[in-house]
């Protein structure tokens, strides 16, 4: 309930702030070439000039280990080069894992870090692709690795 109240505030927060952009992701997190799980999830962010504030929440799903975790990201972005029409971006932030599978596994927290770039579709509507490396606290370690996410944003 805790992480709801959070989200929500933060969402609520970025709204009233004024472009807010949302979005959808999807991808995979890695080790060495080694799958790791599925992630699909939800952002919420903003823009300030060159620097950007983004919460995400998304889910990442392993078939293989058969462990689920809940991911809650705070992370932060500073444009460092425009390509064409695309905008590349550093990035780093924190987050939050809630794990669970058969039984609980305990929660934890993490730092990500990496680069993302940003493609105008329309007016509103960019596509994004994020390459990021996340770890964490040993609690949580399978869910550190590589991550490569990529989704579609809208700017209101």
């Amino acid at each position: 309930m805790k992480k709801f109240a959070i989200a929500t505030l933060m969402a609520v927060a970025m709204a009233s702030a004024g472009a807010v952009e949302v979005g959808v992701i999807g991808g995979e997190t890695f080790h060495t070439n080694n799958h790791i799980n599925n992630t699909a999830g939800l952002t919420v962010g903003e823009k300030f000039g060159k620097v950007g504030v983004t919460f995400e929440a998304d889910h990442n799903f392993s078939q293989k280990t058969a462990t689920n975790a809940d991911r809650y990201s705070l992370i932060g972005s500073y444009d460092v080069a425009k390509l064409g029409s695309a905008t590349v971006a550093a990035k780093a932030g924190v987050d939050y894992l809630s794990q669970h599978s058969g039984s609980t596994l305990p929660a934890g927290y993490g730092f990500l870090a990496g680069v993302g770039a940003t493609v105008p579709v329309t007016g509103k509507v960019s596509a994004t692709v994020d390459y990021r490396y996340a770890a964490g606290q040993e609690r949580v370690k399978p869910q550190n690795g590589n991550q490569v996410l990529v989704g579609v944003k809208y700017a209101f």
